[in-house]
Formats: C-alpha cells, sequence, structure tokens
C-alpha cells in the first residue's frame, strides 16, 4: 500500500477555451505571493494551475511546482505531513504547540510554487495562522509562492483569511463556466477521444429503447450546471460490480494494487476500473487505484458511510496485504479502521500494538486518526486506546499532547493496573517537559498502586530523574544500592545498568558508560527472546565513538539498525540512524559528509525526539561546525542546546554546553573568555576527563596536565599538550607531545585530530628551522584538512607553508599562501590579522572588511606574518620582507641600500652615487644569467639604441670604477665577465639589494615582484 501522493492529482477538464483566464491566473500569479484560485467542482481549476504553474516554471517565471492534496487533512498536523510530502521532506512529529511554526519554517526554506488542492476540506484557521506567520504584511515576498485551490471562497468565507489577505499579498481568482462555442469545442474533443458522439453513446445506453432516450435527455436538463447530479447520476449507473469497487476505495483511503482488489471484489475487477477511470471516478498510478482526494468527499456525501459487508472487504484486504508485508503501515492502520468499524475495538488494539515496525512507520496524524476511532468505538476499550495514544505521543515528542490525552484520563476512575500506567507515562512527559517535581509526585502515585516489583522500578525511575537534574554521583548512588534487589529480574537489572551507563555518558567518562552498556545487554538477553532496551545501543555507540573505537561504533550502528527488532516499541529509528550514522562520520573526521546528513535529520529531531537527545545531538553538530570553520553555525546549536539545559531539571547538559562554548570562544580567538567558560563547566560536581583536559589546555597558569582515565582521553591530552606548547613556544615540547598522539589517531581514523597533530608537528618544525619536516607534515595536514573542509586547519596550514617561504626568502610564495589562506577563509575567519599578513606581503584582498573576531591572530603573531615591514631584501631569486633593523635570514657579503644610498661589506661601508648603484643593483637583480653591456647601456643610461663604438667605452668605465669603489669594502671581485662577454655577479660573492616597503611607486613594485 502506499499514502497520498505528492503529484497532480488527475488531469481535470481538457483545457479549451480557458486562455484568457490562464493568461489573467498567470499574471496573479507572478504578482503576489498567495493566490486564491475557486470555483464549483468539475469546472477545471487544478487542471488550469497546473497548465498555468508548469509553464511558467518552465518559463523561468516562477519557482517549479510542487502540488498537496488537502483532501481529508484534519488540522494543522496533516497540513504539515502533507505539505513536506509534496516538497519531499518527510517531516516527523512535532509538538502541538509549534505545528504552525513548524510549517511557516518549512514553507520559508523552499523555493518553489506550492499549491494546496482541494482546500475546502482544511482547517481555514490554520491556514489562516500559517499564512500569518509565513508572509505577514509588510515584509519580503518570500521564495515560496502559494496557490489556494478550493470549491468554496477561501478569503471571504473565513474572518482571519479576509483579515490577513486584506493587508497581505494575495489575490483570488474565480474560474468561470465555459461559453457556448467553448462547450461545443470540448464535446469535440470527448467524442474524439471516446470514438463516438455523445448521440450514439446515448443510443447505446438505451438499447434503442424511446422511453429510455426521452428519461436521459430529462434527466439531463433537471441536472442543470450541478455537477453533483451529474456525478450522482454516473454513480447509479455503474454496474453491481464497480460500484463494489468504488466503495472499497472510498472506505480505504488510500491508493490500493489492482491484484488486491481483485482478491477481494471479483474477477471482473479490471473491467470495474475501466469503467470507473472512464467517469473519471478513480486515478491510477502504476499498479496501484484510489479515488481521487477531490472525489472523495462529494461521493460520500452522495452515496454515505460504508456499509458493514464493505468494511468486511477492506478488512480481509488490509489483512491479506498486512500477512505479506507486516512492515507495511498504510496496510496496518487500513485493518485496524476496518475492525473497528466491524465492532471489534479490542482486536484492533491488539493488531495495532502487534505490529511494531509498521506502527513506528505510519503518519503520525494518521495513528493518532487510528487510536481515536478506536477509543470512540468501544468503551470497553477506550481507556487502554487512550494509553496508547498517549504513548505514541510521547515516542513523537508531542509533550503537550500527551500530557492533555493523559490529563484526561486523571479524571477518571480507572483501574489500578491503568492508573499505573498513566502515573509512569505521566512522569515521563513531565520529566521530558522538565518539570521533575510534577514528575516525582506522578512516580509516588504509581508507588502506591503498583504491586510486588513497583519499589524498584520507581527507585530507578527516581534515579534517572536525578541524572537529568545533575546529581550524577546522588544517582548513582542509589542506582548500586539497588543491585541486590534487582539481579534476579534482567528487566530491571538491564534497565539499572543502562542508567548507569547514561550517567558516565553524560560526564563523558566513555570507559565507564561502555561498560555499563554491555552490561545491560546481557541482562537484558537473560530474558530470552525479549528485545533489549533502545538506550542501551545509544550508549555503547555514543561510549565506542568517545574512546575512538571508531570501527566497532560502526559495526554495532550497522547491527541495530539492520537487523533490530522490539516487542516495546523501542527499536532503533530511521531518524536515529541517520544521526548514528552523522556522528560517526563526525568522529572519523568526514565532518563535511556528517554535517550534510546530519543537520537535515536533527531540524527533524529538534520537533519529536525527548530533549537530552537533541540536546546531544546540537552538541556534535556544534563541534563539528568548529572543525569546519562555520562557527556562527556552532553557535547555533549550542544555544539549542543551552535552551534545553536551561529547562528545570536538566541541569546535567549544561556542563557540555559551557565546554561547547569555551571551544567556540577558542576558534574564534577568544582565549580568556574560554578559559573562564572551561572553569564555570567544572565548578560543579562533574568532571569530564576531556573537559578537564581542555580546561588546563586554555589555562593561562602553569600547571601539569590532568590525569586522564582510558587511553582515549591519553591521546587527547597529547594532542591538547602538543597545542599548549606550541602557543608558549616550546617547540621541542610540542613535537614530541605531537609525535605519541599521531599514531593513536592514525590507528583510530580520526582524521580531525589527525589534522590538528600533523599542524602542530608542521609548525613546530617550521619554526626550528627544518624546513623538510615541516612541509612533509604539513603537505600531509592539508591533504586531509581539504577533503574533509576543516577550513580553520586548511587556512592554518596556508599559513606555515608561507612562513616557511618567507623564511626561505620565497616572497611570491608566501603571497600566493597567503592569498590562498583569505580565498579560502569564509567571511568569519578572515580576520584583521590576516588581512595585514596579506597587506604585508603586498596580496591585494579587495575592501572586503575583516571579521570581527581573531581566529587567526595568535597563530599569525607567532609565526611573524603581520610583524611591521618597512624594507625589502632581495638577493638573487630570493626576498625577505623585514622590519627597520632586523636582519635577513641569510648572510650577504654585499648588501646595497638603495634609500640610503650605501653598500656594505665584510669591511664596512661607503655611499655609491646613482649610476654606480643602478649598475650593482640591475647586475644583483640579473642573476646567474647576468647582463650585456647592451643590457647595462639600455636599462642604466636609459638608451633606446645601442652603438658598440660610441657607448661600450662609456660602460667599461663605469664598471671599473664601480669595481674600484667596491674593493674597499670586499677582498674580491664582486662582479665578472664571462666568456660569453656578460657580466654576473662572481658565483662566490653574495649581494642583497635592500629597498623600502611596500614599494612608493608602481615601477618599483612590479620590480621587486619580477625579483621574487
Amino acid at each position: 500500500m502506499a499514502g497520498s501522493s505528492a503529484s497532480w492529482s488527475g488531469t481535470g477538464c481538457e483545457l479549451i477555451g480557458r486562455e484568457r483566464i490562464a493568461a489573467e491566473l498567470a499574471q496573479l500569479i507572478r504578482a503576489h505571493a498567495v493566490v486564491a484560485v475557486v470555483g464549483p467542482l468539475g469546472i477545471g481549476k487544478t487542471a488550469l494551475v497546473r497548465q498555468v504553474v508548469e509553464r511558467e516554471a518552465a518559463a523561468g517565471r516562477v519557482a517549479p511546482a510542487a502540488q498537496a492534496s488537502l483532501a481529508g487533512v484534519e488540522g494543522a498536523r496533516g497540513l504539515l505531513e502533507r505539505t513536506g510530502r509534496a516538497l519531499g521532506r518527510r517531516y516527523p512529529p512535532v509538538e502541538s504547540s509549534r505545528l504552525v511554526a513548524a510549517l511557516s519554517t518549512l514553507l520559508g526554506s523552499a523555493a518553489c510554487t506550492l499549491v494546496w488542492d482541494d482546500a475546502e476540506d482544511a482547517a481555514l484557521g490554520t491556514v489562516a495562522a500559517v499564512l500569518e506567520a509565513f508572509a505577514p504584511p509588510g515584509r519580503p515576498r518570500p521564495r515560496c509562492r502559494i496557490i489556494i485551490v478550493s470549491r468554496e471562497a477561501v478569503f471571504s468565507g473565513h474572518g482571519a483569511l479576509w483579515a490577513w489577505a486584506e493587508r497581505a499579498d494575495a489575490a483570488s481568482l474565480e474560474v468561470p463556466p465555459l461559453d457556448a462555442p467553448a462547450c461545443r469545442e470540448l464535446i469535440a474533443a470527448l467524442e474524439n477521444r471516446r470514438g463516438r458522439s455523445l448521440q450514439d453513446e446515448a443510443i447505446r445506453a438505451s438499447g434503442g429503447n424511446p422511453l429510455a432516450l426521452q428519461l436521459a435527455v430529462a434527466a439531463g436538463s433537471a441536472g442543470g450546471g450541478d455537477p453533483m447530479v451529474g456525478l450522482g447520476h454516473a454513480i447509479d449507473a455503474l454496474p453491481s460490480e464497480a460500484r463494489r469497487i468504488l466503495f472499497v476505495l472510498l472506505a480505504a483511503e488510500t491508493p490500493l494494487r489492482d491484484v488486491d482488489l481483485a482478491m477481494v471484489c471479483g474477477g471482473r475487477t479490471q473491467e470495474g476500473l475501466l469503467l470507473l477511470s472512464r467517469r473519471a471516478l478513480v486515478a491510477r498510478e502504476g499498479d496501484r487505484v484510489s479515488l481521487p482526494p477531490r472525489m472523495i468527499g462529494p461521493v460520500r456525501s452522495l452515496v454515505g458511510a460504508p456499509a458493514p459487508a464493505i468494511w468486511e472487504v477492506v478488512e480481509g484486504l488490509a489483512r491479506r496485504v498486512l500477512a505479506a508485508a507486516p512492515d507495511d503501515p498504510d496496510a496496518l492502520l487500513l485493518a485496524c479502521r476496518a475492525t473497528a468499524q466491524r465492532g471489534h475495538a479490542p482486536e484492533a488494539l491488539a493488531l495495532l500494538r502487534g505490529h511494531v515496525a509498521a506502527r513506528a512507520a505510519a503518519s503520525p496524524a494518521a495513528l493518532e486518526r487510528a487510536l481515536g476511532d478506536i477509543a470512540r468505538g468501544e468503551p470497553a476499550v477506550a481507556n487502554d486506546a487512550l494509553l496508547a495514544l498517549a504513548r505514541e505521543q510521547l515516542r513523537w515528542g508531542d509533550f503537550e499532547a500527551a500530557r492533555r490525552t493523559l490529563d484526561g484520563l486523571a479524571a477518571l476512575d480507572l483501574p489500578a493496573p491503568l492508573e499505573y500506567r498513566r502515573c509512569i507515562l505521566s512522569a515521563e512527559a513531565l520529566v521530558r517537559g522538565g518539570e521533575p517535581a510534577n514528575a516525582t509526585q506522578e512516580l509516588e502515585r504509581a508507588r502506591s498502586l503498583n504491586p510486588s516489583s513497583a519499589g524498584v522500578a520507581l527507585e530507578e525511575g527516581l534515579a534517572d530523574l536525578a541524572v537529568l537534574r545533575g546529581d550524577l554521583h546522588g544517582a548513582r548512588r542509589t542506582l548500586l544500592q539497588l543491585a541486590h534487589r534487582t539481579r534476579s529480574i534482567p528487566s530491571l537489572e538491564g534497565r539499572r545498568a543502562v542508567s548507569l551507563g547514561f550517567s558516565y555518558l553524560l560526564e563523558e567518562r566513555h570507559d565507564r558508560a561502555l561498560s555499563w552498556a554491555r552490561k545491560a545487554r546481557e541482562a537484558y538477553r537473560q530474558r530470552g527472546d525479549a528485545a533489549v532496551d533502545i538506550l542501551v545501543p545509544i550508549v555503547e555507540i555514543a561510549a565506542l565513538m568517545g574512546l575512538d573505537q571508531i570501527d566497532r561504533a560502526t559495526e554495532v550502528a550497522a547491527r541495530e539498525t539492520s537487523s533490530r527488532t522490539s516487542r516495546d516499541d523501542r527499536g532503533l529509528a530511521q531518524g536515529t540512524a541517520v544521526l548514528f550514522r552523522a556522528g560517526i562520520l563526525f568522529r572519523r573526521g568526514e565532518m563535511k559528509e556528517a554535517m550534510r546528513i546530519g543537520e537535515p535529520a536533527f531540524r527533524a529531531l529538534d520537533r519529536r525526539a525527548d530533549r537530552i537527545f537533541r540536546a546531544r545531538v546540537a552538541h556534535y553538530l556544534a563541534r563539528c561546525a568548529i572543525g569546519l570553520g562555520q562557527l556562527e553555525r556552532a553557535e547555533e546549536f549550542i544555544r539549542i542546546a543551552a535552551g534545553i539545559a536551561a529547562e528545570p531539571g536538566l541541569g546535567v547538559l549544561r556542563p557540555t554546553c559551557e565546554m561547547d562554548f569555551a571551544l567556540l570562544c577558542e576558534a574564534r580567538g577568544e582565549r580568556s573568555e574560554a578559559a573562564e567558560r572551561s572553569r564555570g563547566a567544572l565548578s560543579g560536581a562533574w568532571r569530564s576527563p576531556l573537559a578537564r583536559i581542555e580546561a588546563w589546555a586554555l589555562d593561562p597558569r602553569d600547571a601539569p596536565p590532568p590525569r586522564s582515565g582510558f587511553r582515549a582521553a591519553h591521546a587527547y591530552a597529547w594532542l591538547r599538550s602538543a597545542e599548549r606548547a606550541l602557543e608558549r613556544g616550546n617547540l621541542a615540547q610540542a613535537g614530541t607531545a605531537a609525535a605519541r598522539a599521531e599514531p593513536w589517531y592514525r590507528r583510530a581514523g580520526a582524521l580531525y585530530e589527525l589534522a590538528r597533530v600533523q599542524l602542530v608537528r608542521g609548525e613546530a618544525r617550521a619554526r626550528l628551522g627544518r624546513s623538510g619536516e615541516a612541509i612533509s607534515a604539513i603537505a600531509s595536514c592539508a591533504s586531509v584538512a581539504e577533503r574533509n573542509g576543516y577550513l580553520p586547519v586548511l587556512t592554518c596550514a596556508h599559513l606555515v607553508r608561507a612562513f616557511v617561504a618567507e623564511r626561505a626568502g620565497d616572497l611570491q610564495t608566501c603571497a600566493a599562501e597567503l592569498g590562498a589562506a583569505w580565498t579560502r577563509a569564509v567571511p568569519e575567519l578572515r580576520d584583521e590579522a590576516l588581512r595585514r599578513a596579506c597587506a604585508r606581503a603586498g596580496v591585494a584582498v579587495g575592501s572586503e572588511p575583516a571579521g570581527p573576531i581573531r581566529p587567526l591572530a595568535a597563530r599569525i603573531s607567532r609565526l611573524g606574518l603581520d610583524r611591521p615591514a618597512t624594507c625589502l631584501t632581495k638577493q638573487g631569486g630570493r626576498a625577505w620582507i623585514l622590519d627597520a633593523g632586523e636582519d635577513p635570514p641569510a648572510h650577504f657579503d654585499l648588501t646595497l641600500e638603495l634609500d640610503r644610498g650605501r653598500v656594505r661589506g665584510e669591511h664596512g661601508e661607503l655611499p655609491l652615487p646613482p649610476q654606480k648603484r643602478q649598475i650593482l643593483e640591475h647586475l644583483a637583480c640579473a642573476g646567474p644569467a647576468g647582463m650585456s653591456v647592451e643590457d647595462l647601456y639600455r636599462d642604466v643610461w636609459g638608451g633606446t639604441e645601442y652603438h658598440p663604438l660610441r657607448h661600450r667605452n662609456s660602460v667599461y668605465v663605469a664598471l671599473t670604477r664601480l669595481r674600484e669603489s667596491l674593493g674597499a669594502v670586499l677582498a674580491r671581485d664582486a662582479f665578472v665577465e664571462g666568456p660569453d662577454g656578460r657580466y654576473r655577479i662572481t658565483p662566490e660573492v653574495t649581494v642583497a639589494v635592500r629597498r623600502s616597503w611596500p614599494p612608493a611607486e608602481p615601477e618599483s613594485q612590479l620590480r621587486a615582484v619580477s625579483a621574487k
């Protein structure tokens, strides 16, 4: 079976005689954010809208189309589900109070032309609230346009919609009837398509009986322009087999396979379907047929509710499909509805409970409707059905709806077992809603109701509350004291063990979390074939990731998602599986992919999962965003988690949020605030070994590193120790610590930490002058960082390469690396220090302002890439940008200082006149290639035409005088004439040229760049 399709439902009338109204509608759609198209049944509204929207989208004038039929929609939840399906986004359940906001957010994120068809069935109050939030008057037009198609007036028919439409960017269009010529053209088209005229049709239907012909004509005249009369006649004229098929489809309200229909409707099913298709009463998509959504209401109003015999047929069909596909949610809900309609509500409820996977995959709105029908159908099972509904609402995360359902039951005099279940569910809803005091009261009431082992279960529940409050030590003490009472009861022992594991997981003591998760799994196995609590694999996988056992975590996640079954309805859901996949990708360091698949799943989870899980996922995504250099995005995730942690009773989350804020501040270059936040995170009883390492690394005071427990924490301590030593200038210590951490992360496959280690090693080697080792380490770091999108690490790798190039005198490479750092960095990473470094190296970065934070300032400062620059020293192909009084990292026999007009050598310095300075400068810049006499004449004397007899002697004399002058500061000849007649600097002599920087004239700048 399949749910309702998001594609266009049917084709409606042929578009004949609609050219003028189509042009008018196109103009309205282009000009307004919301357009209502109204008209009676069968007038051709949907076909008109479809043609216009598809034509406008093909021309690029509007965004592509998406269509959602609102037939049968009940309230905001159904509207959200239908819209999400039309936009290709399977929206999980949303808390009741956030349905309108979620729908508005969904519409705001979509660039499309959305058609809400069959809107006469929708709750117009909800539509008005959504439009008010989505397209409020006076705001810029959203990217998504909405077209509302309805048989009834939209804006004028509802007060809130009318009030919004008068102030907002909205328009309405009523589709008129066809004129007489268009009607004749349409009739001709229909006759051509059917292969016979309407006269032939009437003759064939009457069998040549004159009275039958007269009655047919009279019936057509009596119907007038009311399509309902014609629809009624069409249904009445159907043979019994076709009517039976129609009634089955009407009861099902979901597409059915034609072969399944044939099993219950007889051998002439295909003939009946063909007849129904010709009369536009069914829609076919592949091997599935259904009643078009726009026809369900009119047909039901004509034929009434399905008879018990029809429900019996539907139940048999649904059970047959369910037997073949036990996980089919549509088959399950249809079977339950049919069973309940036949007066077998207890059997329907048992059927719903027995198919866990299908129930978990069902649409929340449909499941809510099915359980509501069961509860209304038979008082004997009403309370049980409502408890099941509350359980489902909690599973979705709709705590408010669960509270309303349970509050309604609280006013009833329930039997003790049902009241106990109500108290336990109420406590869970209150815990997730952040009301631990009220949850405690419910648990205490349950204590007075439950027999025998109730005390243990309630003590475990109270311990769970203590964990969430942040009283980890008190909760563990209680749980450990329960050991002798739970040892003989596997379910209670498993819950006790997993609660302990969860408490250690929240404190990032992953070794103990894993140990208790495995004890819990072993306890559950003692129950035989009963399912393991879903929290067990969650704790186990998260702990394995924290221990850097990434491959093992991948194996457990794959096993749990592929083969897990659960009798207690807590199987690992698809959304959770996606998030674990994203988490594992994050620990591997594949952060771009982790964010790509993880963030959409998180946005969905944000509307259904319990708050603890939401906060943990936000924590992972925040760390992922920091690694990718998306700092604003990281702050958004942290604030989501912090908002959850601020709720009463969820204090255990606050320290993790504070540490996330600390790492975000560190990434922004705000180290003092980072250190303060890390100290705040550890100010209470929370003692995460990883957080203590972070706090030590951020603390400016000298202190020994903290003791770390498990081996992954040891490796992380070495990584942070290396980074800390690098910042403090202890280069040898930084290299040693990095060398200890690198093998661990290489074996674990933790690429992000590996890239950080290689960055530390590369910078330490570079600053120690071991450029070959530095380049190798940085190459490995950059390869990993570029492949996985670690923009901060990659930018820092460019900075280290720029430092190595500058020390080697390769100013061109230095400038290229700085330019690459600026280009690759996103705007929030482009701080003022990077702009200064680029300007110092002569790299143009435009007028774009630098960001307000300083993520790169510390590294640029310790590499000296933004230190003051007053002069440029060149020697051959090498060049250094230096400050006044700063010497280049090389020794030169002669240094020509152009601005001072002097030359320094081994035996002092002396002034040189301009011509001699120019000759020496040109010879020094020419390098091994040297210069001919003609070259010197043209470049120094500025001659345009060289004549050897007239000009050669002048050059020789100048060269001789320069040689004599340089003899006063250099014991050997500075330049020689080669066999080729070219003059060049003597190979044993190094001559550097020093000039002011940045250059004052463009010509000088070009000359400097050419000498790099």
